[in-house]
């Protein structure tokens, strides 16, 4: 990545001052993503501060590796939910493709959130080999009390002004998407706390990419409206941080004055019309756009992806 991306991290008191800034937007959900955010030690403070102070609907997405120990040393307040990487139901197996023994300590984590009352959401990349552990799975998570919401592995391609980045030899790892597609239809009518809804299926199935090249007509891609991705170094991306073709200086500039300039509303207008939209089928995308496409579900939308059972 260049190093013209990577940039600094922001101080306490620079992310306060946007968290600040998001409440003056009318921002009314947040979620502290990575890299790994359990890292900063400031995260405790940066929570109460989001979700006490400003009362956001406050979330968090980890690997769960240290959240053990910020459990423990931390009395963690406003925090509604974590979205947790699961893609394996054994130890054995799931350790063994993160390459980092984090298996029993999401299973630790999810004990004492459920303690805490913070709603736990696994979060499962399927590939060609744990397709066949789907079942698994959603049994496991069932037993755990959390939500599950499983997308299939993207050929993601990162751009950026010099240079594009992806993984090495990912279409091997790619499962069959009208295999998974089938199999979330035969599991949401046995499990009842899976968020991939028939929307998000379908979308999927046949993805994102712009009028009138792609079969999918039911949904636009609204991500570069409804989500503000600011970067740790205080940027904020658009169209979305996977391909950050333009980016904002949120510490220079207000935010409100970034997200209502001329130059962001003709990136919202493009939606999905932009060429590395191709056949995207990204989670976050689809989230994003379905509450925005379909305003009165926002409310059913957002309960059910906390509450789990989307129906």
């Amino acid at each position: 990545m260049p190093e013209s991306i990577l940039g600094t991290d922001m101080t306490t008191e620079q992310i306060k001052y946007l968290i600040d800034e998001l409440a003056n937007l009318g921002v009314l959900a947040l979620s502290f993503t990575g890299g790994e955010p359990t890292l900063r030690k400031d995260l405790p403070e940066l929570i109460y501060y989001t979700g006490v102070e400003h009362g956001f609907v406050n979330g968090m997405a980890t690997n769960g590796y240290l959240l053990p120990k910020l459990f423990k040393e931390h009395k963690i307040e406003g925090l509604d939910f974590i979205l947790i990487s699961l893609d394996y139901p054994t130890a054995e197996l799931h350790d063994k493709m993160r390459g980092l023994k984090t298996f029993d300590r999401i299973i630790e984590s999810i004990y004492l959130a459920n303690k805490l009352d913070i709603k736990v959401i696994i979060s499962t990349v399927v590939m060609k080999d744990n397709i066949h552990l789907m079942d698994d799975i959603c049994k496991l998570a069932e037993k755990l009390g959390c939500s599950l919401e499983i997308y299939p592995c993207e050929d993601i391609i990162r751009d950026y002004p010099d240079k594009s980045y992806h993984i090495k030899d990912i279409q091997d790892m790619i499962p069959d998407i009208s295999i998974w597609g089938n199999q979330i239809r035969i599991l949401r009518k046995k499990y009842h706390n899976i968020l991939t809804d028939p929307v998000s299926i379908e979308v999927v199935e046949k993805g994102f990419g712009g009028y009138p090249q792609y079969n999918q007509k039911i949904l636009r891609c609204h991500v570069a409206e409804a989500y503000i991705f600011i970067s740790h170094d205080g940027f904020i991306s658009y169209p979305c941080k996977i391909h950050p073709i333009k980016r904002f200086n949120a510490l220079k500039y207000p935010i409100s004055t970034i997200y209502n300039s001329h130059e962001v509303k003709e990136i919202m207008k493009m939606h999905d019309n932009y060429r590395f939209c191709d056949n995207c089928r990204l989670g976050c995308a689809i989230a994003s756009s379905i509450p925005t496409r379909w305003k009165t579900l926002y409310a059913k939308y957002i309960k059910g992806f906390i509450d789990g059972g989307l129906r």
